[in-house]
């Protein structure tokens, strides 16, 4: 199998830890191990007497239960625990699809979800977001279009990465309609669930309501607990299940004792963490509107109303890449540019942290700089 080198971990692996001011992260402010124990009086003393052998290849029964609770419709048996998002999306591509099926792509898309069906030789298929008057829009007709060729994998993500785009209730019914009537599996990226800035735009998983869907969530992005590696696949199809737990019997075969302790204690409580998240986020987002709004000369803002990310649009003349490099490298700012999603002109701000304030100063400052202001 040959497959491409994926641009944004290797971007983010040359900068994201020797940078000091960090505007492009796509993940909320994390927790110590200490203010997870918090959250339970006696949480601590169990941890401390938590057992440290293998565990169960599915993820522990009580975990299980735990992420089940999250969905309306989803019991324990139907979700298998794995190590982040990036194992359970692998092990469903490799166990789903073979060279020649054909599968369609939301894009700009987390790199796995394209590369590694090309590189099994599979035919992939772009639904690309278009902007209008400045909002990223995905167009259900052309969506339409693309399922005639009644692919058999439409991978999706809602809340978007990196656009911020959130489909509604009605789209995510219209794109099921599509889905159903050639019995194509859904696959929705839905890492950001939960973390919608307004509750009334919530919408179903999509293991909850299409029996083709399979749905992945992880800790890492709305929890903001990247370090624990726990992540799931969600899908009612047993076969779905049974096939990638079958696979990954040869790639991590069970997850970290302590740390599926850690994320069932963080989802029995999760609503604090949650709250506390959006609030980080909310603040930051009107610290994001006053400075697009005084360098709309130079940028274009959209304002998501879920997640942690969204994407801007440069209005000069110079390639994203080194915009992004010309800022690390003057400011210690580090954005994302539109070249590790192909997608150019355009970069990724990321505002879930609680120091977005100073990264934003900093990138201030080098526009102010830049542009003799």
């Amino acid at each position: 199998m040959t497959i491409k080198p994926f641009k944004l971990e290797r971007f983010l692996g040359v900068h994201e830890f020797s940078t000091k001011y960090l505007l492009s992260s796509s993940d909320c402010e994390s927790l110590s191990i200490g203010e997870l124990l918090a959250f339970e009086s006696d949480a601590a003393e169990k941890f401390h007497r938590h057992w440290l052998g293998y565990t169960e290849p599915m993820g522990d029964p009580e975990l299980r239960t735990t992420i089940a609770s999250i969905f309306s419709s989803i019991n324990a048996e139907d979700v298998l625990v794995c190590s982040g998002a990036e194992e359970p999306i692998y092990l469903f591509i490799q166990t789903m699809l073979k060279a020649g099926d054909r599968v369609i792509v939301q894009s700009p898309c987390y790199q796995s979800v394209q590369s590694i069906p090309e590189s099994l030789g599979c035919e992939v298929s772009l639904w690309q977001v278009h902007y209008v008057d400045g909002k990223p829009i995905f167009d259900l007709g052309e969506l339409e279009q693309l399922m005639a060729l009644q692919p058999k994998v439409l991978f999706l993500n809602t809340p978007h990465n990196p656009t911020g785009y959130h489909f509604t209730k009605e789209e995510q019914q219209a794109i099921i309609s599509l889905a159903r009537k050639y019995g194509t599996i859904i696959l929705c990226d839905e890492v950001y669930r939960e973390l919608e800035h307004d509750p009334a735009v919530q919408i179903p998983a999509i293991a909850d309501v299409y029996e083709h869907g399979v749905s992945i969530g992880v800790l890492s992005k709305a929890y903001g607990l990247p370090g624990l590696r726990i992540g799931w696949l969600i899908s009612k199809r047993k076969d779905i299940l049974e096939e990638a737990a079958s696979l990954r019997d040869y790639t991590t075969i069970c997850n970290s004792a302590p740390s599926e302790f850690l994320a069932t204690l963080t989802l029995r409580n999760r609503k604090k963490v949650l709250d506390r998240n959006l609030g980080i986020v909310n603040k930051n987002l009107d610290l994001l509107d006053i400075f697009f709004e005084k360098y709309e000369d130079l940028f274009t803002w959209y304002r998501p109303n879920a997640g942690p990310v969204s994407f801007v649009r440069m209005k000069f003349d110079q390639p994203d890449l080194a915009f992004a490099e010309e800022v690390v490298q003057k400011q210690q700012v580090l954005l994302l540019p539109g070249y590790v999603f192909d997608y150019p002109r355009f970069f990724r701000v990321g505002f879930g942290r609680k120091n977005m304030s100073q990264s934003l100063e900093q990138f201030e400052l080098f526009v102010n700089q830049r542009w003799g202001r």
